[in-house]
């Protein structure tokens, strides 16, 4: 009844006052219409803290009625699964629009702005993110340069040539080498020469600079990350939900990815992956990995018995090697891995570590002839660790709660509820769990009958909001967005 958009705002206010580190903002058109909001609770914001330092930002998912625009913040977590750390609604794609939310998401989020942000090209978005975050690497979708190629080449060249043209993009490491691989795929394409240098020039000045930069970035390279995110809410929200009906779902969905990541938590607790040789280096990061990073270790320790190490030069700071595949072809480019001899650092020129934050197959082989056993500290990145949350600054400043009774019982409920669910939570895992919180749950009773403590009856009317002196909250028309229709799919 022309409720929608005043019963969510209030909905998110109220989880404000249960609990002061939940953030929410919004804002109201000239004519009174809700047009656009940002909030995070508090668990994502301690998530941000320790894995905010990449985040995909992605706008393309219809979520309801009045196709707002849903503007969700996302990441990994040290199991390699999808995270978020705020999200929010939007009536516009402006600029304006784009840096409102970013500003938000920037005063919500204790580690500040990320280290690196995956989008897609929209020019928007670019613009406001060069504003609002302007030391912040800002890498395109992968998805989405490539669909570019789906606008300048027939679709069976792209399709014939797909698996080249990415590799192109992902492995060269520096402007010469991706301008002489690119030089070779289109030849191969047999496109005339004045067509390859035409999408040369878009690739290499407008679309993917940011992939020669040596930047972390978390293993992500497309906002495939963020349409995995879309793909899983998806099946519990569509794009005929109100508002209310939204965040009623999307807290659903919230809870259950939520849930994945406990159970993730506790087969790295209990479990204990198999090594497949007897190098020391292998039982000491079984132990230090998530399983899911320890699995993309193990498979790099025995990719690294099939190549061997050439030293080429020697001096006083640097050494270089060559590091090549037994069975590789004459063709075969050997990656150059250089010694920094008084750091005592390795780098290799595919880059992975710095772009994954896991040691690659060529540092492996070098270790092993070198007879380093253990992985080096400096080659263990904490956040892919099994204790990647531990000695976290976890805690949010807490506001002063008003004087104010009932917040003070809302507050007091919130605050039993969360740790009420965290026991539920850790106790389901196992049979003795439950068991032994189903007893606890009877002793509880008893006491609390004991106490003589019952719930008090209130009249309704009483509980609820004035209305009288509020500004009334429109519901936003419905609008269409840019890229609503839009699908994140690669090719395999």
């Amino acid at each position: 009844m022309g409720m929608d958009a005043k019963t969510f705002v209030d909905f998110l206010q109220s989880e404000k006052d249960k609990c002061s580190t939940f953030f929410f903002d919004y804002e109201i058109d000239s004519e009174n219409r809700f047009s656009r909001c940002f909030w995070a609770d508090s668990v994502s914001r301690r998530a941000n803290i320790v894995f905010g330092d990449v985040v995909v930002f992605d706008t393309t998912y219809n979520t309801n009625k009045y196709g707002l625009i849903f503007a969700p913040f996302v990441g990994v977590n040290h199991h390699s699964q999808t995270i978020l750390f705020g999200c929010g609604f939007l009536s516009d794609e402006g600029t304006e629009s784009f840096v409102w939310l970013l500003d938000k998401f920037l005063e919500a989020m204790p580690s500040g702005a990320p280290k690196l942000i995956i989008t897609d090209q929209d020019p928007s978005m670019t613009k406001a993110i060069a504003q609002v975050f302007p030391q912040t690497v800002h890498r395109y979708c992968l998805w989405h340069i490539l669909n570019k190629f789906s606008d300048k080449l027939s679709p069976v060249i792209f399709r014939d040539h797909y698996q080249s043209i990415r590799s192109v993009i992902v492995h060269s490491t520096t402007s010469d080498e991706f301008e002489e691989s690119w030089k070779g795929v289109m030849e191969s394409a047999a496109l005339v020469q004045n067509d390859w240098l035409n999408l040369m020039y878009d690739l290499r000045h407008r679309w993917v600079p940011a992939y020669f930069l040596n930047v972390f970035s978390a293993g992500i390279s497309s906002s495939q990350r963020s349409e995995s995110s879309h793909a899983f809410f998806k099946r519990y929200i569509s794009n005929k939900n109100a508002l209310m009906d939204f965040i009623v779902r999307f807290n659903k969905a919230l809870r259950n990815q939520r849930h994945n990541e406990l159970v993730a938590d506790h087969i790295d607790m209990n479990e204990r992956p198999k090594v497949m040789s007897n190098w020391p280096m292998e039982t000491q990061m079984v132990k230090v990995y998530t399983k899911t990073k320890w699995l993309e270790f193990q498979k790099e320790v025995v990719l690294s018995h099939h190549y061997y190490v050439e030293q080429l030069s020697t001096g006083i700071e640097f050494w270089v090697y060559h590091v090549m595949n037994f069975q590789g072809s004459s063709s075969s480019k050997p990656r150059v891995l250089t010694h920094d001899v008084q750091r005592n650092d390795v780098y290799c020129s595919c880059m992975k570590f710095q772009f994954d934050g896991i040691p690659c197959r060529h540092m492996l082989a070098f270790f092993r002839i070198n007879q380093v056993f253990h992985l080096p500290d400096k080659y263990i990145l904490k956040r892919w660790t099994q204790g990647a949350k531990v000695g976290a600054l976890f805690s949010l400043p807490e506001k002063n709660v008003i004087d104010d009774p009932e917040r003070c019982l809302m507050s007091r409920h919130w605050n039993l509820s969360f740790r009420s669910s965290v026991l539920v939570d850790a106790a389901s895992m196992t049979e003795e769990g439950t068991k032994f919180l189903h007893e606890q749950f009877d002793h509880i009773d008893c006491k609390m009958k004991e106490l003589n403590i019952c719930i008090p009856s209130s009249n309704a009317s009483e509980n609820r909001r004035s209305m009288d002196g509020a500004i009334a909250i429109i519901d936003p028309c419905v609008i269409r967005t840019k890229g609503c229709g839009d699908k994140c799919i690669l090719y395999t």
